[in-house]
């Protein structure tokens, strides 16, 4: 059986295996274990499949000679909000709602849903030693004041390094009591182990917060802010308990299944 193509963001990670941000590297394994077939990368002119991560604006490079192509879409979100994406592509799920109403004459319906909701396919959650509160920063925000600020500020609060092996992460972000994260896919692996946690910003930007709010979109959770890094450790004594008691992901079980159902066969 021939390997899938498969075009997923790489950043410094095409050159650095320390650099290879978990969120974006998991969709390797998602879609190996869900299709039973080799997955290899490929640049999206030559791609197949796109699924984890922001990256459908990259469909508009999908061509042959010059001639626009079809790429199988599981899951894939928009990174903008002023994106529009052709619908000549096989969408068999797509990230959120807001994500959906940017594509131009759908013929078929996707359903909706980040197939790293997936995770617990990859890795069960554990049972042993538990991490009280994980922060997870967006490779972006690692070394920043802000976020040393914060780990000092949060009692029992440890790192999860994006950049480590995408089974490790999964490991500990199910391991957590409770996540604190700037990194999108940090919130959706909690949200598939059943962890609360809470979106986390360090400056607010709405074009940055696009995505964030096209994921809540899928479970109808459309009025989701994040919290800022200096409302946590500039205010008064901040605690997980009132995030921990509104925590709820209505639909996630029919959605982690929908995505399951959902999966291309090519």
């Amino acid at each position: 059986m021939k390997p899938i193509n498969l075009y997923w963001c790489r950043g410094r990670g095409r050159s650095d295996q320390n650099q290879q941000n978990f969120g974006d590297y998991l969709s390797a394994q998602l879609v190996e274990i869900f299709s039973g077939r080799e997955v290899v990368y490929a640049p999206i002119d030559k791609a197949e499949m796109i699924a984890v991560g922001s990256v459908l604006g990259r469909e508009k490079k999908a061509k042959q000679w010059g001639f626009p192509r079809r790429l199988h879409i599981w899951g894939t979100g928009s990174g903008n909000s002023d994106d529009v994406f052709s619908g000549r592509h096989h969408y068999h799920a797509v990230r959120g709602l807001k994500c959906k109403g940017q594509i131009q004459g759908l013929k078929t319906q996707p359903v909706v849903g980040d197939p790293g909701l997936l995770s617990p396919w990859v890795i069960n959650k554990p049972s042993g030693k538990k991490i009280s509160v994980g922060l997870i920063p967006h490779f972006s925000h690692h070394n920043t004041p802000e976020i040393a600020a914060l780990l000092s500020a949060i009692p029992n609060s440890r790192i999860i390094n994006v950049f480590s092996p995408v089974k490790q992460v999964l490991e500990e972000i199910a391991s957590c009591d409770f996540v604190l994260s700037s990194s999108l896919h940090g919130l959706i692996v909690a949200d598939s182990y059943h962890v609360p946690n809470m979106w986390l910003t360090l400056q607010r930007d709405p074009a940055w917060e696009f995505k964030f709010k096209d994921y809540y979109s899928s479970f109808g959770l459309f009025d989701r802010e994040p919290v800022t890094a200096q409302e946590i450790y500039s205010g008064p004594a901040w605690s997980v308990e009132p995030y921990m008691a509104d925590y709820h992901r209505p639909g996630l079980e029919a959605m982690q299944h929908g995505l399951i159902s959902a999966f291309p066969s090519f």
